[in-house]
């Protein structure tokens, strides 16, 4: 084997293991992006039961209630998706873990039990999104024209803040030697 096709079997297994444990990261913050400035679930659904949330939006008490409801469903939906037993999860990721050093170990590459890997993390973040989609949409069907044109500009200018901040973080980061 030469020394290029080595090197480049090293590449592409490092960058499977950043894939997968990125993967990880992901399901372990409940399948979501967290992205400077982006408008989280979590900080959606304590917005909106806010006083502050029910102001600005002028909500019902109808439209409060079915919020409650909603987010309350999805934070059963996480938990039954997360798992109570915190051994088992440990055990899960421990066994993940094993997998990847044997699958690592092999003497030439295994692109299916790559990929086996791999879908076994994705799958799991796939359902938190898709639990995430559907807890959107349920807000957005409660909420009046006037308030989803509230909504969409009270979280425009939550990005907008998200930034700024992530850019002072940045900037800040750039300052401070190593």
């Amino acid at each position: 084997m030469t020394i290029s096709n080595k090197l480049s079997k090293l590449v592409l297994i490092c960058g499977l293991a950043t894939a997968t444990l990125g993967t990880g990261a992901v399901i372990a913050k409940e399948g979501m992006a967290h992205k400077p400035g982006h408008f989280h679930q979590h900080k959606q659904a304590r917005f909106l039961l806010s006083e502050r949330g029910v102001k600005k939006l002028d909500l019902t008490e109808q439209q409060q209630t079915q919020l409650k409801s909603i987010f309350a469903a999805q934070k059963a939906q996480f938990k039954a998706l997360r798992g109570n037993d915190k051994d088992a999860m440990k055990q899960a990721r421990v066994a993940h873990k094993a997998q990847m050093q044997a699958w690592l170990d092999m003497p030439t590459f295994d692109e299916a039990a790559a990929k086996e890997l791999l879908a076994q993390r994705q799958t799991k973040g796939e359902q938190f999104a898709l639990i995430n989609l559907k807890t959107q949409h349920q807000v957005w069907q409660i909420l009046n024209a006037e308030q989803r044109e509230k909504y969409q500009e009270i979280k425009k200018h939550i990005r907008k803040k998200g930034h700024k901040n992530s850019d002072k973080k940045r900037s800040r980061d750039e300052q401070t030697p190593g």
